[in-house]
Parts: structure tokens; sequence; C-alpha cells
């Protein structure tokens, strides 16, 4: 993680400003100054307006600070890869952080003032939260998943792919458990419903 912090800050504020980030960070600025915000679906959730407003309140407005947001989502991302262990392993976990901090896509979004990598630390929250859920039926676990799909719902319009997709597992799942003989009587369902009717 902290290789990940150092090439994840070291320049953050040389290059210019990309069009979307300048959009990203003229509104947040706006909100930082006092002139409010008005959330637009066309520039994603209010998550990051409201962290980049903060992170200019704590450490001043500048092409650095705009950047950091996606620094420090980035570098989070590569520590998430510790408590995933379980289900990857100690090798698994030191390629997938390894991958992490030095892919150049997501470092160059590490680097990025835009809501890309901040969903894909929700993402891998959300995916952490599950496993940790299914492995051991732990409430902590579901309240980690539930954080993860709010967040990412505050970030960006693309969460609602990424229940789709968790959707169609677990309802594979519980397929499964239905009709495996080992889970719960697959026509149960039906006669409840035939009882109520």
């Amino acid at each position: 993680m902290a290789v990940g912090l150092l090439v994840r800050l070291h320049d953050l504020g040389t290059r210019a400003m990309h069009h979307d980030e300048s959009l990203h960070t003229f509104f947040s600025w706006n909100l930082y100054m006092g002139r409010g915000y008005v959330h637009d679906p066309m520039m994603h959730g209010p998550f990051q307006f409201h962290a980049l407003a903060l992170i200019y309140f704590l450490f001043g407005d500048s092409d650095a600070t705009a950047r950091l947001l996606a620094a420090l989502a980035g570098t989070a991302a590569i520590g998430v890869c510790y408590w995933l262990r379980p289900w990857l392993g100690r090798f698994g976990a030191l390629a997938a952080a390894l991958l992490l901090t030095f892919s150049p896509v997501m470092l160059y979004f590490s680097r990025f003032a835009r809501n890309d990598i901040i969903i894909a630390l929700w993402n891998l929250l959300i995916v952490l939260g599950l496993w940790g859920y299914l492995a051991g039926r732990r409430p902590a676990a579901l309240v980690l998943a539930a954080a993860g799909i709010s967040l990412g719902f505050a970030t960006k319009e693309v969460t609602f792919i990424t229940v789709a997709i968790f959707g169609v597992f677990f309802g594979l799942r519980l397929l499964r458990e239905l009709f495996d003989g080992a889970g719960p009587d697959p026509l149960a369902a039906v006669r409840l419903l035939g009882s109520t009717a």
C-alpha cells in the first residue's frame, strides 16, 4: 500500500486537467466555495463532489488535491486485497495487490479526478462483504456489502449493472440451494403460495 500510495501521489498535479476532471473539480470547487451543489445525473452521483469539497476544505484547492480522492481510493483498493486472502490465498492476494499497484489502467485512474477508481473500490468492498457473508453468515459482512452498494449508487449509475450481476449470481445460487437436495424443499414455496390462496 505504501508503494501504491507513493506512485499515486508522485507529481499528482503536474498534468493538465482532462475535460472530465475539470467538470468534477469545478462543481466540487463551487460547493467548497459555498455556492451550493445541485445534483445532475449527467455528472453522476453526488459522493465525489462532496468528498472533493471536503478535501479542498482540508488541504486547499489545486490540481493535486483535485486528484487526491482518486489516489486515496486507488490505494485503498490495494489494501482490500489483504482481506481477500481467505478466498484468494496469500499468494493470490499479494498478486492482486501488485497488479492493482502497477497496472497502467489502475494507476492512470488512481491519478485521475473521476469516479471510476472510486467505483472499483466500492465494488471490491461489495465482493468482500458478500463473500464474507457467504462464508460465515456474519451480519457485519452484509453491512459492508450494503455500504459498498449504497456508496456505489451515490457515486455512479453503473452500480445498477453491478447489482444486476450480483443479483444473477445470488439468484442462481438460490436455485442451486433449492434444487440440490441438501437445501430446502423446492416445492415448499409453491405449497406455501397454494395454502394462502
